[in-house]
Parts: structure tokens; sequence; C-alpha cells
């Protein structure tokens, strides 16, 4: 039985076939810890995060359709958008939200956001209004007195 597994192997040999192979598993282990340290670099952990960012709004906005969905939340507002598409980007938000650090700079953005978005839509509803007040677009020449 012991010839079987000693494969005509020496002792001698087997140690030699032993520490060979506990020295393939040790370089393979100090590989994934160099793996995992550049896989937790904050490099690394933007890239991902703007890459999960992108796939959420394409996703969002209708994946493979997204020239049709633009022009559908244009035409119809909000109406086309399921709870499936939805799910994923309000995850993301409540577990961004639940990050101490992030709240801060999320709600100074989010306002800035508002208020931009806010001073958008008042300058285009003054600009309609303008042109409304003009009869046919055309204006009278003044009076020469």
């Amino acid at each position: 039985m012991q010839a079987d597994h000693d494969d005509g192997m020496t002792h001698e040999e087997r140690k030699r076939k032993v520490l060979a192979q506990g020295a393939l598993y040790r370089l393979g282990v100090m590989e994934a810890r160099e793996v995992v340290r550049h896989n937790l670099s904050a490099e690394s952990l933007a890239k991902g995060a703007l890459s999960r960012a992108a796939h959420f709004a394409t996703s969002f906005i209708g994946g493979g359709k997204t020239l049709q969905s633009i022009k559908s939340l244009a035409a119809g507002g909000l109406g086309g958008v399921s709870l499936q598409s939805v799910t994923p980007l309000l995850i993301t938000g409540v577990s961004l939200l639940s990050r101490r650090w992030l709240r801060k700079p999320l709600l100074y953005g989010g306002i800035i956001s508002v208020v931009g978005g806010l001073v958008y839509y008042l300058s285009q509803r003054s600009g309609g209004q303008d042109a409304e007040n003009e009869p046919d677009g055309q204006e009278e020449p003044p009076e020469v007195p």
C-alpha cells in the first residue's frame, strides 16, 4: 500500500515535492493579496462606482432602447418607468445615504442641483412668456414725430 502512495519516490524526493507544492501555494496566496490590494485602491473603487452609476443610469433611461426612452420621457414624463428599472437606483441611493461621511456632500450636491434646475426652469418659463406677449413675433416700427 505504501509503495502505491510513494510512486517509487524516496523520502527525500517526496519531501522536495511537498516543499515545492507549499511554495507554489504561498505564491498563489501572495498574488491574491496583491490583486485584492489593487482592487481596493481609491482609483479602482472610483472607476467601479462610476461604472455602476453609468449602468444604473442606462437601465433607468431604458437600456438598449435609449433613444426611444428619452423621447418617451420628454413626451409623457415618467409613466413608462418600471419598478424593476428604478429598484437598483433606489437601493444604491439608500446605501449611499446610510454612509455618514457622504451625507453632507450629497446634501450640498442635491441643493445645488435643485437650485440649478429651478433657475433653468424659471429662465425657460420667463423666455416663453416674452414670446407670447409679442403679436405674431413681429415688432412694430417706432413712430417718427
